[in-house]
């Protein structure tokens, strides 16, 4: 997360605030951010290993092997951190003053690291780049480390990742519905978020196709979290309270959803996922929300 306090006078033209209900979504959209996100990375695991990831076999390890990975996936994971966070400040040295860097937890539910600014304001492609280069830079150099050195831990430093960026990725689908010429920066009075001014002596114009995309992103993030708490959900109660088997379609046919199934000497269990069914559903979440979102607009 960045905060980037500035010192401006002006009545902004929005603000973006990190309220109690923005932090639980955040909380919400990390934890599925990880386990998708895993799981993307991992057909790319899979395909430098050259051989099918699916079905999954989820097995626990022994206790030492846990407890080794535990301490792996942390110290990699608390590296992975300050990688990010370094790089968002070497982007806002570039567009502003050098940065301080610091931890805390926003309304007692999200930790959170960040890199803050004194006195900078940005233009909006600047802070989208300043929010968005280290999910970039990051993604990309693990992908291209995992084709390398093809490994699990890189996944959960991978997913770590991403999970880490989704305020980053929200502050920056929001700042997308502004024209590219608004300024932006911090709150005054330590509060989180950013206020988006208007550009100096012009008229604002917005860009339809910049609203949309914001919508359109929110909608695809929305329903893809609706949709894997569900599946997680039915999972967990199929263990809890029957056989802990799960197969929503035809696991041969067009329509499949998922499949968790036991395995048969009762160590783990197998899993697949649809992922063009849930491709499709996402994307008719998000052209969902897109539409509902403009006729909101037009009937304020």
């Amino acid at each position: 997360m960045d905060r980037s306090p500035g010192n401006r006078t002006a009545r902004p033209l929005a603000t973006i605030r990190l309220t109690s209900r923005v932090a639980i979504a955040w909380l919400a959209v990390s934890v599925v951010g990880f386990f998708v996100s895993a799981y993307a990375f991992g057909h790319v695991l899979a395909v430098a290993r050259g051989r099918p990831l699916e079905p999954i076999v989820i097995a626990p390890p022994s206790p030492t092997g846990t407890v080794l990975w535990l301490l792996a996936s942390g110290v990699l994971v608390a590296l992975v951190v300050v990688l990010h966070e370094t790089i968002h400040g070497f982007a806002m040295a570039r567009f502003g003053n050098a940065p301080r860097f610091g931890i805390g937890v926003s309304h007692f539910l999200l930790p959170y690291a960040y890199a803050e600014t004194e006195g900078t304001n940005y233009t909006r492609t600047q802070l989208i780049v300043v929010l968005l280069a280290p999910l970039a830079l990051i993604t990309a150099g693990g992908v291209a480390l995992v084709a390398i050195y093809p490994t699990p831990l890189l996944l959960v430093v991978l997913a770590a990742n991403v999970a880490g960026s989704v305020g980053d990725v929200w502050i920056a689908a929001a700042l997308c519905r502004y024209p590219a010429d608004v300024r932006v920066s911090g709150l005054p009075d330590g509060e989180q978020g950013f206020g988006v001014y208007p550009p100096p002596d012009r008229p604002i114009e917005f860009d339809p196709g910049s609203s949309l995309l914001s919508s359109v992103t929110a909608g695809a993030v929305g329903t893809l979290t609706l949709l894997v708490t569900a599946l997680f959900g039915i999972v967990i109660l199929s263990l809890a309270f029957g056989s802990g088997t799960v197969v929503i379609g035809d696991p041969d046919g067009r329509w499949f959803l998922v499949r968790h199934e036991l395995r048969t000497h009762g160590r783990g269990a197998l899993l697949e996922v649809g992922t063009p069914l849930v491709l499709a559903i996402t994307l008719a979440g998000a052209i969902f929300w897109a539409i509902v979102t403009e006729l909101r607009r037009r009937a304020a």
